[in-house]
């Protein structure tokens, strides 16, 4: 997957955010169009968002590193669209990274697979007493405590704990981007899973914008050399 990103200044001493996919980074992407000291990069899903940070902080020193994007609710309370800033990370060996900026008490675990039954959610939910999961957070954290990096995650929500996932479309994802030709031949060989697609559009693009609203605030509050910008349905 090519890697995209928009340089706005803060690869030294600004606010990296990263997103791996671009579906995730879009609606942000627009409103920071008009921010000092940001940038955005779209790193790829699971490891390679680790490597890709690794060799950005070779060459700068930002002054925080965010980890966007969507998550899956292990929590049942948890909605789609809710927007979750973890107080630390973990993964499934028991490492453990805390985000000194996030909510208390609030556990991401990154998983090295799509989760996408809620037995596993409710499994995973008792094991690790995790609220939400996601497939890159952990090795973005790591990376970033082994440069003495401040580290962020900011998730948002975008399928519930009692959401499944058919098989069919958790091979499709996990690639990262499904291709339109893709998606049409899938739904020609299994047409049921059209309802499928017009949820995960519909939540996906919902969960796209309150992380667009929220990461807005997190960048204001991590760099305050940021200046106003217009909001997420501004031209």
């Amino acid at each position: 997957m090519a890697v995209s990103a928009t340089h706005l200044d803060g690869a030294t001493g600004g606010v990296v955010v990263l997103f791996a996919l671009e579906r995730e980074a879009a609606p942000f992407r627009r409103a920071a169009r008009a921010l000092r000291g940001v940038s955005i990069h779209v790193t790829g899903i699971e490891s390679r968002a680790g490597a890709f940070v690794g060799r950005l902080l070779t060459d700068a020193r930002p002054g925080c590193v965010v980890m966007a994007g969507f998550c899956g609710a292990l929590r049942p309370a948890l909605a789609v669209g809710d927007v979750v800033v973890p107080g630390d990370v973990i993964d499934p060996a028991g490492n453990r990274w805390p985000c000194p900026d996030g909510t208390p008490g609030v556990r991401l675990l990154t998983a090295p697979e799509l989760v996408a039954t809620p037995a596993e959610k409710r499994h995973l939910h008792e094991r690790h007493w995790a609220d939400i999961v996601d497939m890159e957070s952990a090795a973005v954290a790591a990376a970033c405590a082994e440069r003495g990096v401040p580290f962020r995650a900011v998730r948002a929500v975008s399928d519930t704990a009692d959401t499944a996932l058919s098989p069919r479309l958790v091979k499709m994802l996990s690639g990262g981007n499904v291709s339109p030709w893709r998606a049409a031949a899938a739904l020609v060989r299994q047409p049921s899973l059209l309802g499928e697609f017009l949820r995960l559009a519909r939540d996906t693009k919902f969960a796209a914008e309150r992380l667009g609203e929220a990461l807005l605030e997190v960048v204001r509050e991590k760099n305050p050399r940021t200046e106003a910008v217009r909001g997420l349905s501004g031209g």
